[in-house]
């Protein structure tokens, strides 16, 4: 353990001797500073629109005139991909507007880091194809655009992790980093383990939950944990459970999306919906039992809900029997539960990891006989005779644990690049909050900071008195009246 801190303090130190070097171009005149963003933002959409020109054009199989009048490939992918797309553009979004002070920020950079990764994650997938080292062109289908969407996933997990602490550019490079990174693991897994991860369990969830968490360790700083706005009011829960319930009716497409045969369509649906089920189930009886007042907490129904999603993502093709899904699904939830009350707390107070939105808390074999026909398109290894159930069952850890050592790896790298003092920083006293960069309403101070400080006041009669049956008022903290955070 100490060997690794060193190595990170060591790495740390490096950084800032660079940042030292080019601190004299942290003194570049106010304007340029201010439009930081809007230059890099301007560039990175130029460059993709030359990169499309150059090398992108639609799938003639599909969408040109020479291709056949058959919409059989369309009417079957689109109902996936806009379950999918939903999930991104209003699940994700809604799902991170609980700050108190940060609803426009959670929703419309939510949207801005979406498009940015589509278009450049078309772009990515395509140079990795094998089409592009043969053709040098890229395809562009259906399919293209809802890998894109699970890359998107990835960037918005992250996203929740360092959620209000990271200034607009800041978020824009963890993208451009992000995306190759990413898109390049998932390619390396595939190929060298040839892994069966269908709902992206692995190269969506895990990838983006450890880049932003390893992000987030090298960002840290004192000032961001404990934050008077790292908190939520009465109506940005309820935004926050709308977007649970997108999340929750929609995963099942997600998890189906790039299921091969029919049945193995059908069976991801149900194995997904049952896993949500389960977990829900898990989540709502747990909860009161372990938290300090014995009462619901949002955060962990809004959040532990869906762990279940993430949980059967990588098995969602393979589970034959209902009772697994259920099974699996019930212990995501209480796992999370149980993160959130006892892990997020550890985790900020000792190793000075802050997970805005407590990201890390929700993230069986069987024979190859059992799946029939279908083995090929699900572990295609074994169906070779190339690999047994127990070297396919290492085959998946394998990729598990490259995918992990990779995600901590670069997003470790990412966190200390994005601290260099000539990008735009967050102040200390607007972390969580919409003010520097976005025009409020008149009544932005009053319902996010002004009614937080309101107290409710009730009469409690004091025993101790010793005049007895006299009353005095309480001032109660929302968070020990009703134990919410």
């Amino acid at each position: 353990m100490f060997f690794w801190r060193n190595v990170v303090s060591q790495t740390a130190n490096l950084f800032n001797k660079i940042a030292m070097r080019f601190s004299r171009f942290a003194s570049i005149n106010a304007s340029v500073q201010q439009y930081q963003f809007t230059v890099l933002l301007l560039l990175v959409h130029i460059v993709f629109i030359v990169l499309f020109g150059v090398f992108v054009s639609f799938d003639e199989l599909y969408a040109m005139p020479i291709a056949a009048n058959d919409n059989t490939y369309l009417n079957t992918k689109y109902p996936y991909y806009m379950g999918t797309h939903v999930m991104i553009f209003i699940g994700f979004a809604y799902l991170m507007s609980f700050l108190k002070r940060y609803g426009y920020s959670a929703i419309s950079i939510n949207m801005l880091l979406a498009c940015v990764t589509i278009e450049w994650a078309v772009l990515c997938r395509g140079f990795f194809s094998k089409q592009f080292a043969e053709t040098g062109t890229i395809a562009l289908n259906i399919d293209s655009l809802l890998h894109s969407d699970f890359t998107a996933a990835c960037v918005l997990i992250t996203m929740g992790v360092v959620l209000g602490k990271l200034s607009p550019i800041q978020y824009v490079i963890m993208t451009l980093i992000e995306v190759p990174a990413s898109t390049a693991t998932e390619r390396l897994v595939f190929e060298a383990f040839q892994i069966n991860d269908a709902g992206g369990s692995m190269i969506v969830h895990v990838f983006g939950a450890y880049f932003g968490i390893a992000l987030s360790l090298a960002f840290s700083r004192t000032e961001q944990r404990d934050h008077e706005h790292d908190c939520s009011i009465y109506h940005t829960d309820m935004f926050a459970m709308l977007g649970t319930l997108f999340i929750f009716v929609n995963w099942p497409s997600l998890n189906a999306a790039t299921a091969v045969t029919a049945e193995e369509h059908h069976r991801a649906i149900i194995n997904t919906h049952l896993s949500l089920v389960g977990c829900t189930l898990a989540t709502f009886f747990v909860c009161p039992m372990f938290e300090p007042k014995k009462k619901f907490n949002m955060v962990q129904i809004a959040n532990s809900t869906i762990a279940g999603g993430v949980a059967i993502g990588s098995c969602c093709n393979v589970v034959l029997d209902p009772i697994l899904s259920l099974a699996l699904g019930s212990i995501a939830g209480v796992v999370s539960v149980l993160g959130y009350i006892y892990l997020t707390p550890f985790l900020s107070a000792r190793l000075r990891l802050h997970d805005t939105c407590g990201i890390h808390n929700f993230h069986v074999a069987y024979t190859k006989e059992r799946f029939g026909s279908s083995l090929p398109s699900i572990y295609p290894a074994m169906a070779s005779g190339d690999q047994t159930e127990g070297g396919q069952a290492l085959m998946q850890l394998a990729g598990l644990g490259t995918v992990l050592g990779i995600s901590v790896v670069l997003g470790g790298v990412t966190g200390l690049l994005l601290k260099l003092p000539f990008i735009n920083q967050v102040r200390d006293e607007e972390y969580f909050a919409d003010g520097d960069y976005f025009h409020t309403p008149d009544d932005y101070e009053f319902t996010t900071k002004i009614s937080g400080m309101v107290r409710h006041h009730h009469f409690e009669k004091n025993d101790n008195d010793v005049h007895g049956g006299t009353v005095h008022k309480r001032m109660v903290n929302d968070d020990d009246e009703d134990g919410s955070v």
